[in-house]
């Protein structure tokens, strides 16, 4: 598992610009080497047929509806991302409970060092979950199909809620050690739940495509 510093730094808030400061670049090394030493990488994924289902009316207006794994998805981004695909692989991944505890030694004494923690964390948990994507993608093509970007819940439209069914359907306390809140938060908090579309049309972006959320213009951590 990589992790790019470039990513760190964007969630650190360097947008679009390298840290030059010697000190900083220290620290950020550092927590990469501490944390990459003490991450345990869990990851569980399934495939399901998706179901299109009547539209219904949204907002005044007939929107497209379609259903999978008892998830029943009406318009928005996720549909239209979804166009043309026949399945879906719901997937989850975690990089275990030590990023968190790292961070939270942390801030009893050195909140800088907390707050890199936190970046490396969040870049350490999306390389992850690259990797398992990568590794969907080979599954996939191996099928003769092709992957959509990444979707999770929370991303435009699609809502938060659904993480409960993620919990249920992927059994993800007993696969990955992952639990979720009454908030809906995940334990350990660097985990992702994601959708990838599985589709017999090629499209040039397979990995996630922040073009995909509605909130990619104004949103801090845009790649744009």
């Amino acid at each position: 598992m990589n992790v790019n510093i470039k990513e760190v730094e964007r969630y650190l808030g360097y947008r679009g610009m390298p840290v030059t400061d010697d000190r900083m670049r220290k620290n950020i090394e550092e927590c990469i080497l501490e944390m990459g030493s003490r991450v345990t990488p869990r990851e569980v994924h399934k495939v399901f047929d998706i179901n299109r289902k009547s539209d219904k009316e949204k907002d005044g207006k007939a929107v497209q509806c379609c259903e999978f794994a008892g998830i029943e998805v009406a318009g928005g981004n996720l549909v239209r991302n979804l166009k043309g695909c026949s399945e879906i692989v719901l997937m989850a991944v975690t990089i275990g409970p030590e990023p968190d505890r790292l961070v939270r030694r942390a801030e009893l004494r050195d909140m800088l060092k907390a707050y890199i923690f936190q970046a490396v964390g969040a870049a350490m948990v999306e390389s992850w979950c690259d990797d398992v994507n990568g590794i969907i993608r080979e599954e996939a093509e191996k099928r003769g199909l092709f992957t959509r970007p990444r979707f999770s819940p929370g991303y435009g439209d699609f809502p938060l809620t659904v993480q409960r069914d993620f919990e249920r359907v992927l059994d993800m306390p007993k696969t990955i050690g992952v639990s979720l809140s009454d908030s809906l938060l995940m334990t350990p908090t660097k985990s992702i739940t994601a959708v990838i579309g599985l589709s017999k049309y090629k499209t040039d972006c397979h990995m996630s495509g922040c073009e995909e959320c509605n909130m990619w213009e104004t949103c801090e951590f845009s790649r744009k």
